[in-house]
């Protein structure tokens, strides 16, 4: 079977007999504390059930074997150097067999009825849905502001119903929709796109409130600032990787309205549901930098292509 430059398989294989019902694939990037939050969150939902549990990872830490000991039922996908997320989806996705694949990273905690909500979810016709992203513990601003940068919109209340975006770190889809967008999995499983293929095949999005993971992830403000600028230029060189050079220039000249959007959208989408406004306020310095960083990367993407910015995806 063919192999990408990431070792990905290019054909997923068949789903075997007596498949699990649902694949869970965690990206693990970070600490080993924070996957064995996760996974603790987790693991206890899962038992008893047709759910398999992968975690593709690339920690550095040598603890990460007494998590691998400690969890015998979850499969580890192990990458030697620090690998971005969509790569690590990708691996993870490739060795799942669930009729339903859900993807997040361990930087998350699932709320106690993830398991069962996600589930009850896709009864439906709908293949690929989304749930709300809480905020869990936050140790500074720069955390606080990349929530509301990040998943501010899909904060509860959330808006159920047809979507145009979804969370990365929370979202699901049955099984034979990986066949559609198959440019956007072959390489790593990059969300955005994929959906956004996804949609113009005609594909509905859905998100719904009652699938809930808490945000965990904590930042200096450099390291947060660095990684907004890499995904801002990662985005916009895929956006215009196979664009006309008039389709680029007007991207490129467009590009000084950025930040100003940014901010508006972030300010309806976050200050109607009326929670963590003091919060919001005092974040909105950090989220200010954080806009204008995204939107600089965006535009030196549209300029220059994705350079390497896609391998600092973390």
């Amino acid at each position: 079977m063919g192999m990408n430059q990431h070792g990905l398989k290019k054909t997923r294989l068949a789903r075997p007999l007596g498949a699990p019902q649902l694949s869970i694939v965690i990206a693990s990037v970070r600490s080993v504390r924070e996957l064995e939050k996760c996974l603790a969150s987790l693991i206890q939902q899962c038992r008893g059930q047709r759910i398999e549990i992968i975690v593709a990872d690339c920690c550095q830490d040598e603890a990460i074997r007494s998590i691998i000991q400690k969890y015998p039922e979850v499969l580890f996908v192990r990458f030697p150097e620090k690998t971005a997320l969509p790569i690590l989806w990708g691996a993870g996705i490739e060795r799942s067999t669930g009729g339903i694949i859900a993807i997040t990273d361990s930087t998350c905690s699932f709320d106690a009825n993830w398991v069962s909500a996600t589930l009850n979810a896709h009864n439906s016709s709908c293949p690929v849905i989304g749930g709300a992203v809480e905020i869990g513990e936050c140790k500074n601003w720069a955390d606080w502001a990349a929530y509301f940068c990040e998943y501010g919109q899909f904060m509860l209340p959330l808006k159920e119903g047809a979507a145009t975006e979804l969370p990365g770190n929370n979202v699901s889809f049955k099984w034979e929709t990986l066949e559609r967008g198959r440019e956007f999995v072959e390489n790593g499983f990059w969300k955005t796109y994929w959906c956004r293929k996804l949609q113009e095949e005609g594909v509905q999005l859905m998100l719904t409130s009652s699938i809930v993971v808490y945000y965990e992830k904590s930042y200096g403000l450099i390291p947060f600032l660095i990684r907004r600028f890499h995904h801002g230029r990662c985005f916009a060189g895929m956006r215009v990787a196979q664009a006309s050079i008039q389709t680029r220039a007007f991207y490129v000249l467009c590009s000084p309205l950025l930040p100003f959007l940014f901010l508006a959208r972030i300010i309806a989408t976050v200050i109607p549901k009326k929670r963590y406004l003091k919060e919001f306020a005092l974040s909105l310095p950090t989220s200010i930098l954080a806009v204008v960083t995204w939107s600089a990367g965006e535009f030196y993407g549209y300029l220059m292509g994705t350079g390497r910015s896609c391998t600092y995806i973390y």
